[in-house]
């Protein structure tokens, strides 16, 4: 089944997303396999989300859309990284020096 489309807005706030964990994985100087080990999620999957990318590509244009995680990946990563939920979830939060809870 493919991958519902999302609004320009999605784009836009799984980019802001992915920005704030790779900002914050560079903060306390993890390398993907830390990030894998705090997680338990794939390295694949892993890699995808720190560069803005989801596995669905668009029928149209070809390209991939942006990453879609579930709730679980986002409390899988805001304890990996020592974040408030809330930072990571919240588009409102702008990208910032993130820090821990």
């Amino acid at each position: 089944m493919p991958a519902h489309p999302h609004s320009d807005e999605f784009e836009e706030r799984a980019k802001l997303f992915s920005a704030k964990v790779r900002n914050r994985v560079d903060e306390l100087g993890m390398t993907q396999l830390d990030l894998v080990a705090g997680t338990g999620l794939s390295q694949g999957y892993l890699k995808l989300l720190l560069n803005g990318r989801g596995s669905h590509k668009d029928p149209k244009t070809g390209t991939y859309r942006a990453p879609n995680p579930t709730l679980d990946v986002i409390w899988k990563l805001a304890d990996a990284l020592d974040l408030e939920i809330s930072y990571l979830a919240d588009f409102n939060q702008p990208l910032r020096r993130a820090t821990s809870r």
